[in-house]
């Protein structure tokens, strides 16, 4: 074949004289699998270490407890029931557990808890609404469950309604009686329409569906159930009128059937 004229024929690339090329091969298949392995293992350990800090050793340990939203409840006692969580790293310690340590104590309602890095909790506690004064029982409190909750302190024996006002007390007959009535009694007073809750000073009750209201300034009101409130509050309003009403020679208004109420 001929080569056209004025073409520049390229040179071949030597290597210097006296040097010597080598070829450097790459990983072999077995070095690459080792080379994955080290670094899996690598990364597992790291792992592992990061758990058993986290979760195991007692760098996070809880080593205090904060206990807010009590005041009927003794906090002394709720704190007691919780000094398991000490020492338990804080990742591990749930709501579930401190509820779970109080389940149980008279007049909590819910149990939450938060997490207060580095090593506290704040365990929040809701406590049940008193419903009525238990003197009978050495300054307890009739709660809205009808468990009756002793040793609460003077200045908690006080509820607002429209302003604040002294809580209604429970009869020694009310407190003998068994839970249902109980929370019956509870169920009534919780579910008053302020109207009617501001007036009353004194409950008692004999089975669930006889539940009385004593009235500050006018008759016994026989209550019956829970059921109904708004109803048998109109009855009461438009018997007694407003603030200070009664009627003279009423000693009992009986409102337990709304639409056919009674007077004695």
């Amino acid at each position: 074949m001929s080569r056209r004229r004025g073409a520049t024929v390229p040179r071949r690339a030597t290597a210097p004289a006296g040097s010597t090329v080598m070829a450097f091969p790459g990983l072999s298949a077995r070095q690459r699998r080792v080379r994955r392995l080290t670094a899996v293992l690598a990364a597992l350990l790291v792992a592992a270490a990061a758990v058993w800090a986290v979760f195991l050793s007692p760098l996070l340990a809880v080593d205090r407890i904060e206990v807010t939203g009590t005041s009927l409840v003794d906090r002394d006692v709720v704190r007691s029931r919780l000094e398991p969580l000490m020492g338990t790293p804080l990742p591990r310690v749930g709501s579930d557990d401190a509820r779970g340590l109080l389940e149980g104590t008279p007049g909590i309602r819910e149990v939450t808890s938060v997490a207060l890095p580095p090593t506290g909790v704040e365990v929040r506690v809701a406590e049940l609404a008193p419903t009525a004064r238990a003197e009978d029982v050495g300054d307890g409190v009739l709660l809205a469950d009808g468990t009756v909750l002793t040793g609460v302190a003077e200045e908690t024996l006080v509820r607002a309604r429209e302003g604040e006002g002294a809580l209604p007390r429970a009869s020694a007959g009310l407190l003998a009686a068994g839970p249902d009535v109980r929370a019956a009694a509870a169920a009534v007073l919780t579910d008053l329409p302020p109207s009617v809750a501001a007036r009353v000073t004194g409950v008692d009750a004999q089975t669930p569906e006889q539940v009385s209201l004593t009235l500050a300034d006018g008759p016994v009101l026989a209550w019956g159930d829970a059921s109904r409130p708004a109803a048998k509050a109109a009855v009461v309003e438009a018997f007694l009128g407003g603030e200070g009403g009664s009627v003279r020679g009423v000693t009992e208004l009986d409102v337990s059937v709304p639409e056919r109420p009674l007077t004695r």
